[in-house]
């Protein structure tokens, strides 16, 4: 599995490489580390890492020496530098090398700027991406800029009662994920610092609320066209962008002027793609909220109620890395779910979580092994979650909601092996198995919804570990009839146009009900 990076509901996807590297760097180089009192020998290790990029950041260490808590700020970003980098996406001529990064406020809207997209590549131009390692690119004056920025609006009464750690990993970081590195804050600070003065606000719930109101009528949900990945600088001037691009500025925002605010995830398993959002720290707790969205302080209580949006797992990205759930004898898979960046917060949702205990045969897993839990999404399986095989057993904690799900081994760096029969989940622990029995087919009408023309319909073979076509009985102008369907079998019926967005499904009291229905 790559590392999921989402644009408004849907996902894109980054080199697997990148976090494999980052995960063996943290299991040979480092140890756990943690928001506190710098270690001597994993500062040091860092700073062997950095290459020619070393004098820069002693310069910083060296900056601070008589300032001990801004020292220990200056260590903490650095000590932990090594799991972060920089994506910049951009068109490069073919032909000349020339690199180009389009302005989408020079457009008169989305579909304008696709066409450009579109002719850019029709005329000799190709995406490229980039990737730069912050221990080696990080420069001393930018983050000296940014740890005295920090600190300056620590000061702020509502940023007072935010803890040493929230503040390391919520307020302090220069960046939020893997965006380019910005130099915004400052501008930011000083713009929505004193509207937050002037409210005289005493608390980080109460500073994020108003200045979310705020931002509710300066940014918009929108695509924008542009297949690149979205800088904070685009998002600040445009106004417009996926929840990815919203969520990031959105974040600097907060930790500019003093709020502590992370960033939340999830892959769904009710549709395709994934999601990602916010939540403000205050006394230990989280509050969710929607990026520039109101009302402030609903954003839980939505995901749990539209059935659609429920999410399976949930977790929540910090700036330091913690390798204390890391897996001493890995599979060698490589998945976001070992990233030591992020934890699971799937039992702060409104959602009741409960453990998953699927038996296996010890020859499809034996005890001890991984294991992982996989929701089927746009036309894959996906990994959810990591659990372990205990004796004939694999274990699943913290999972919520009903969903369908098929549990998978690895069988090296990037593939997986289906293990037993898909099933859904009733939200308590227990399951309903969908081994297929195609010696008792049923008949079953499907309706087409689309343009008339004809659906797909597949059933999960358990046996093959893959979906397998079914061919239609008859067919009308709204329907497709159907006698060959094996009982009890996980189903997925398709369209060639909406392939992306379809869901699986089975077959209740004689009515096909997709996954957003349970």
């Amino acid at each position: 599995m790559s590392y999921l990076l989402s644009r408004g509901t849907g996902i894109h996807f980054l080199s697997a490489k990148s976090i494999f590297i980052i995960f063996w760097i943290s299991i040979i180089v480092c140890g756990m580390v943690s928001c506190g009192r710098a270690d001597d020998s994993q500062l040091e290790q860092a700073l062997e890492r950095a290459g020619d990029n070393r004098a820069e950041l002693e310069q910083v260490l060296k900056h601070y020496a008589g300032e001990p808590e801004k020292l220990e700020a200056a260590s903490f970003l650095i000590r932990n530098m090594m799991y972060h980098f920089s994506i910049e996406d951009y068109f490069v001529h073919t032909g000349t090398g020339e690199h180009y990064y389009p302005d989408i406020t020079h457009f008169a809207d989305q579909e304008d700027v696709s066409r450009h997209c579109d002719s850019l590549r029709a005329s000799g131009w190709s995406i490229r991406q980039e990737k730069q390692w912050d221990l080696n690119t990080v420069r001393a004056d930018f983050l000296i800029r940014n740890i005295d920025l920090a600190f300056e609006v620590k000061k702020k009464p509502w940023a007072k009662e935010v803890t040493w750690a929230d503040f390391c990993r919520y307020v302090l970081p220069y960046r939020v994920q893997n965006e380019p590195l910005t130099g915004l804050r400052e501008e930011l600070m000083r713009k929505y610092v004193p509207l937050l003065d002037s409210a005289r606000v005493q608390h980080p719930l109460d500073a994020c609320r108003l200045l979310n109101d705020c931002l509710h009528g300066e940014i918009t949900y929108r695509e924008t066209g542009n297949p690149l990945r979205p800088t904070i600088e685009e998002t600040y001037r445009a106004g417009i962008g996926t929840c990815e691009a919203l969520c990031n500025y959105v974040t600097l925002v907060m930790r500019a002027a003093g709020i502590p605010v992370a960033v939340r995830r999830t892959t769904w398993t009710r549709m395709a793609r994934g999601h990602v959002w916010c939540a403000v720290r205050q006394d230990g707790k989280s509050c969710d909220f929607g990026p520039g969205e109101m009302p402030f302080g609903a954003y839980r209580h939505r995901l749990a109620t539209v059935r659609y949006l429920q999410p399976a797992k949930m977790y929540q990205l910090h700036f330091d890395a913690d390798l204390s759930g890391f897996p001493v004898d890995d599979d060698g898979y490589v998945t976001v779910l070992k990233n030591p960046l992020f934890s699971d917060v799937t039992d702060e949702g409104e959602l009741p979580v409960y453990d998953l205990y699927i038996p296996v045969s010890h020859k499809e897993a034996s005890s001890g092994r991984l294991a992982y839990l996989c929701a089927y999404n746009a036309g894959k399986w996906l990994p959810v979650a990591m659990g372990r095989c205990e004796g004939d057993t694999c274990r699943f904690t913290n999972v919520a909601g009903r969903n369908f799900f098929l549990l998978a081994v690895a069988e090296g760096k990037h593939r997986l092996r289906y293990v037993g029969a898909p099933f859904l989940t009733r939200g308590d622990g227990t399951y309903h198995r969908l081994l297929e029995d195609a010696g008792q087919p049923v008949c079953q009408i499907f309706r087409r919804e689309t343009d008339g023309s004809p659906y797909s319909l597949y059933y999960w073979d358990s046996g093959e570990g893959t979906f397998r076509f079914l061919p239609y009985r008859s067919l009308t102008d709204s329907t497709q009839e159907y006698d060959n369907i094996p009982r009890n079998a996980l189903l997925w019926y398709v369209h060639e146009k909406t392939v992306q967005d379809d869901r699986i499904g089975m077959i209740v009291e004689g009515t096909f009900k997709k996954s957003n229905e349970f």
